[in-house]
């Protein structure tokens, strides 16, 4: 045959079909992904204490000048080795800090600490004159990284077929 051949191996689109297939799986399945995201998340929470900051960056408020003097005296709380320093927000047992965890749920992940003033601390509470020092959320740069996340994943599930 004289002229252009253009040779079509219907493999490849087999191949296409199994990717295809792959990025389905993960889709249905993103448990895997979701826990990448939730390990990042808990070393982005520890960092928000570092930097004493909410999701959105706004740094959280001082304690007021009442409890600054009851922690620098020992008197916030009864229990040994609690943190004396009125600058360390959020951090007179470290349990906030020690014990947030994440949790993937099927299709949601979930991050947070199962001690009750957590919620006090995350929203405020007027009512006992605490203002909101939020913890958990997503930064944008904790949406860039779960992108990121996300196209790893993607990729990973078609870098065989490549």
């Amino acid at each position: 045959m004289a002229g252009a051949i253009v040779d079509i191996d219907l493999r490849g689109l087999l191949t296409f079909d199994q990717a295809f297939a792959r990025i389905e799986h993960l889709l249905q399945y993103p448990e895997p992904l979701l826990g990448d995201i939730g390990e990042y998340l808990l070393l982005s929470v520890d960092e928000r204490f570092d930097r004493r900051e909410a999701p959105d960056g706004t740094p959280w408020a001082p304690v007021s000048e009442e409890y600054a003097e009851r922690k620098a005296a020992g008197k916030a709380t009864k229990r040994s080795g609690a943190v004396t320093d009125p600058g360390d927000i959020l951090e007179l047992t470290r349990d906030l800090r020690r014990l947030t965890r994440y949790e993937v749920d099927g299709e949601s992940l979930l991050i947070g600490s199962d001690r009750e003033y957590a919620a006090t601390h995350q929203f405020g509470d007027p009512k006992r004159g605490i203002v909101a020092r939020p913890i958990y959320g997503m930064s944008d740069e904790d949406n860039e990284e779960a992108a990121r996340l996300v196209i790893e994943h993607l990729t990973d599930a078609v870098d065989d077929f490549g």
